[in-house]
């Protein structure tokens, strides 16, 4: 997990919140400012889609950098919100908190929404802030901000082009990012038959969540006439069993121990390197000019 504390004062929890937004797509319209800034740290912005129209959605966001007293943020500590967002032309309010924000707070955001004083409200607090850093892949913000929390954290790397996915076949969940938010609940399946001889072999390759997903891809298999074997996706994220997992499997090949489909032999390769996202340091831009892109298609395939 971060350790918020990492951050040692309000300056650079503002300067963190506009990396964090940024680096999430939204758009930075103000900057964080030294002084008095009439009771906004940033102000920031999306575009909402509609059918036929896409508005400029503004929001004010608020910073508060409690972590080292574990203090939760309160109604005296967010003042006159409705007049803030008036003074600032913006639509929703949003509360960056390094700790939780008070019942009574949510609650006083809860009706200012509902008697139509803010259009919208969102809390950024800090598990919410932990899971989007995990979720969307922010090493390199988390490495400027929380350098001790980045060695023990598991980010997703970007190691080719564009992220590599690793759904679930029932339900499309992506365990590349699923796997921090819930652990050990992510399998690989491998539906195995008989060939002509009466041998073993893998014919397809799922990813699944344990549970009712499970449930439901065995039944298919197995109505199918397959067998299913099972693996933690998570055993694949610890280096060393990543690293044995693919001897084992060169091992397989190389010694004709067991026969794999065309098919699931490409699911096997894609599952290794978008587990690779999870177990490899980042690529560097030194790397990539070391390393012609354009001919690494045929290996990836």
């Amino acid at each position: 997990m971060i350790d918020f504390k990492e951050i040692t004062s309000g300056e650079n929890w503002e300067l963190f919140a506009r990396d964090f937004f940024s680096q999430i797509d939204f758009i930075i319209d103000e900057d964080p400012s030294r002084g008095a800034d009439g009771g906004k740290d940033l102000v920031i912005s999306e575009q909402v889609s509609g059918k036929l129209h896409t508005k400029k959605f503004k929001w004010l966001v608020s910073c508060k950098h409690y972590a080292i007293s574990g203090s939760a943020v309160g109604t005296g500590d967010e003042i006159d919100i409705s007049d803030r967002l008036r003074r600032h032309k913006c639509d929703g309010f949003i509360g960056f908190y390094s700790t939780l924000a008070s019942s009574e707070l949510t609650n006083r955001l809860s009706t200012l929404k509902e008697n139509g004083d803010i259009k919208d409200y969102n809390i950024f607090d800090g598990h919410k802030v932990a899971g989007y850093s995990y979720a969307y892949g922010l090493s390199k913000l988390a490495y400027k901000y929380f350098p001790v929390s980045y060695l023990k954290m598991r980010p997703v790397q970007q190691i080719v082009d564009h992220h590599i996915e690793l759904k679930c076949e029932i339900c499309g969940c992506d365990w590349t990012k699923e796997i921090i938010v819930t652990p050990n609940m992510g399998i690989i399946v491998y539906a195995d038959k008989k060939d002509s001889d009466g041998n073993y072999f893998t014919d397809d390759v799922f990813i699944s969540c344990k549970g009712e997903c499970d449930d439901r891809l065995k039944r298919k298999l197995h109505n199918s006439g397959y067998i299913d074997l099972w693996q933690d996706i998570e055993d694949l994220c610890n280096p060393l069993l990543f690293l044995k997992d693919i001897f084992v499997y060169m091992n397989i090949l190389h010694n004709q121990d067991k026969k794999f489909s065309e098919t699931a032999h490409q699911k096997i390769k894609n599952i290794y390197i978008a587990v690779s996202q999870r177990v490899l340091r980042e690529i560097t831009e030194e790397d990539r000019k070391g390393y012609n892109v354009a001919n690494s298609v045929d290996w990836l395939r």
